[in-house]
């Protein structure tokens, strides 16, 4: 049965017609159950099913399908030009090592310096595999998680954890709603940007450990950085043996040891400060090299501006449009046109003073949920509108 699954939400609960007890007591029972929404699983599970447009009622406009299929044969062109370009990448390294043999007759010094120099095929082959697959795989999550970051993004302006009206900068969302034509040579392009990227980092970084003229100074950074991340460990092993002792949570349960442990820590920690700088450097780098390729999330926040120029702009864009389609696909925006369709043909008969009252009596008594929120919502409105005390 339906019913007893785990997942139903309390809405569901309540307004089951098979269930043996009244609105009222499903209320009070079930009233405050929470059910977890969104995702990537989430939100492929309720495509697959159809209960994204037939229970959510989520429409996924066709601007988002166009760029999708875009993206998807992009991604296949991507992958067969860098195949042609490392075919010939590796055919171009193996007659110049050969005219380098047999041409130049160079010393033999200076013959194995120019081998060195000019990489082999096999070189290649092993930087630009591994690379191109990674890179491949990155394309693939960014096409999967376009869909499950839009409905998400619904779900949020729905339930108003996305502000809309009371947002400082809502109002740039509603000026140029036409912009949105952006959006489909955004996401393709933006996979481009992601790919390059990706692959640049991962086929150069492998490409510099089996380069000749660089595998010596990669090997040294290699141990500097596993040198420093076993001290990394040791040091974490320290604090959790620290924390467990001498601290419990803002205060300290041994002062004299914790001072003694917090001085060597700093102390330590000049030396590891390296740790750091790598640690946010690999991150930025890796996260910008994939978040460049969505223009359905930002990146940057908000508030991060210079001279008031914000520097992610296209995500706005990609928001207009989930705006510009849930202000005439949203279920109330729906439901309110069909009250006025009504109206027009039916006149007076339709929407009158006697329905009105019998509506008030069905919310008050089958929705007490509504009036409930509304009630909530009014106060934290009230209380947000209340003047504020400044210190002079």
């Amino acid at each position: 049965d339906d019913d007893d699954d785990d997942d139903e939400s309390a809405a569901a609960v309540v307004h089951d017609r098979r269930q043996p007890v009244n609105a009222i007591q499903n209320f009070v029972l079930n009233g405050e159950h929470e059910e977890q929404c969104g995702g990537f699983i989430w939100t492929w599970k309720r495509i697959f099913t159809k209960e994204l447009t037939r229970k959510d009622g989520i429409w996924l406009h066709s601007r988002l399908a166009i760029g999708q299929m875009g993206q998807i044969i992009s991604l296949g062109l991507y992958v067969t030009l860098l195949s042609w370009l490392a075919h010939s990448l590796a055919e171009d390294a193996r007659n110049a090592r050969a005219r380098i043999i047999a041409d130049w007759r160079l010393p033999d010094d200076w013959e194995s310096w120019a081998l060195n120099i000019v990489p082999t095929p096999s070189m290649i082959y092993s930087a630009f595999i591994p690379g191109a697959v990674i890179a491949f795989i990155s394309g693939i999550l960014l096409i999967s998680v376009y869909v499950p970051s839009t409905v998400s993004t619904v779900l949020k302006l729905r339930c108003g954890l996305i502000q809309t009206l009371k947002n400082d900068n809502f109002n740039s969302y509603r000026s140029s709603a036409d912009s949105t034509f952006y959006n489909i040579g955004g996401m393709i392009y933006a996979l481009l940007g992601s790919f390059v990227l990706m692959f640049v980092l991962f086929a150069g970084l492998i490409f510099l450990f089996v380069w000749p003229v660089t595998a010596h100074f990669m090997m040294l950074v290699l141990s500097w950085c596993l040198g420093l991340c076993i001290t990394i460990g040791i040091k974490t092993v320290m604090l959790m043996f620290c924390r467990a002792n001498f601290q419990s949570a803002f205060f300290r349960k041994n002062p004299r040891s914790a001072n003694y442990s917090a001085l060597a820590m700093e102390c330590w920690n000049i030396g590891l400060g390296g740790g750091v700088m790598i640690g946010r450097l690999t991150q930025f780098l890796f996260a910008s090299a994939f978040w460049i390729g969505r223009i359905d999330v930002q990146f940057l926040d908000e508030n991060v501006s210079l001279f008031g120029y914000s520097f992610d702009y296209t995500p706005i864009n990609y928001r207009k449009e989930i705006l510009v389609h849930e202000a005439h696909r949203h279920p109330f925006m729906e439901r309110l046109g069909a009250m006025y369709l009504m109206r027009l043909r039916h006149g007076r008969n339709f929407s009158c003073d006697a329905g009105a009252c019998w509506r008030i009596l069905f919310v008050k008594g089958l929705m007490p949920w509504l009036e409930k929120y509304r009630e909530f919502g009014r106060s934290r409105q009230d209380e947000n509108d209340s003047p504020t005390i400044h210190e002079d």
